[in-house]
């Protein structure tokens, strides 16, 4: 099993455990803060099972079907996971609005901040697991794992320092005050891993240093006339890279493809760590004007 796969099992019983603790405390306390923290790690666990799913699927090789394989998946299960956190987030708002309303207050503090402090260790231990996995894989879907559970670190942080503030002022309004401010973090957090993966979605291109240096790369080499059709995309995996190649009409085709197999070495070679898929055409004239009429 590979490590990001691992790391979303791992992800997955400990929201789970989590759910349980703080769902029985919740009920005991009779604290709503700590009964919708639960139902913020069943939502949890919910999620890091249909990113182990997505990462499954996303690693299948490619079929007569799918010929370029399942990558997407990893960007689709980050843009739900990232509606599910904005989600979320509109929740614990609209959580912390009824408390105001309501004027509800927590029974047992003393259980809620046990549990709280529980659980902020145990969130803190799986947030740094995560950001390490998610670096040395660069998957999505742990990165989207790690931005959820790095706002339920702060959202058990400050749910245990409303409780700890509740205990010596007796002002119960700080809960939901509280509440509200984890709220929108939330949101925006679920913002940016929404962009991100709609990035992927809609095929958008390399950043302008790659695309720069690849320029420079094939300017390199002299007897390469121009080039057009420079397309690039990324998946969450894998960059994609397609070209034309203008030679003189005289080269040899072994001389030739010799050349384009020293641009693809060097392309790949600008970030060794990541995976790259190459279509290199080869044209004994520049034809980009015939081939736009085409179209």
């Amino acid at each position: 099993m590979d490590l990001a796969k691992k790391a979303t099992i791992i992800a997955l019983i400990c929201a789970f455990f989590l759910a349980f603790v703080k769902f029985i405390a919740g009920i005991l306390s009779g604290s709503v803060a700590v009964l919708a923290s639960a139902i913020d790690s069943m939502i949890d666990f919910a999620i890091s099972a249909f990113n182990f799913l997505a990462l499954k699927k996303s690693s299948s090789k490619p079929n007569t079907r799918y010929n370029f394989g399942f990558s997407k998946i990893e960007a689709l299960a980050g843009f739900v996971e990232g509606c599910f956190i904005f989600a979320v987030g509109i929740f614990i708002f609209y959580q912390s609005v009824l408390k105001i309303y309501h004027n509800e207050s927590v029974d047992d503090l003393n259980l809620g901040v046990g549990v709280m402090i529980f659980a902020l260790i145990l969130t803190f231990l799986l947030v740094l697991y995560l950001s390490h996995v998610a670096k040395k894989t660069k998957s999505l879907v742990v990165e989207s794992d790690c931005l959820h559970y790095k706002s339920d670190l702060l959202s058990n942080a400050l749910t245990l320092l409303a409780l700890a503030l509740i205990h010596f002022t007796h002002w119960h309004i700080i809960d939901a005050i509280f509440g509200i401010a984890v709220s929108f973090y939330t949101a925006y957090s679920a913002f940016g891993i929404v962009k991100k993966s709609l990035s992927f979605l809609m095929d958008k291109a390399l950043d302008d240093e790659q695309i720069g240096r690849i320029k420079e790369l094939i300017e390199s080499h002299k007897e390469v006339i121009s080039f057009h059709h420079l397309k690039t995309r990324k998946t969450p995996s894998t960059n994609y890279v397609s070209l034309h190649l203008v030679f003189c009409p005289i080269i040899s085709l072994l001389n030739a493809h010799r050349i384009s197999d020293e641009i693809e070495e060097g392309i790949r070679a600008l970030c060794k760590d990541e995976k790259w898929e190459l279509q290199i055409h080869l044209d004994p004239y520049d034809d980009q004007e015939e081939e736009r009429k085409r179209l």
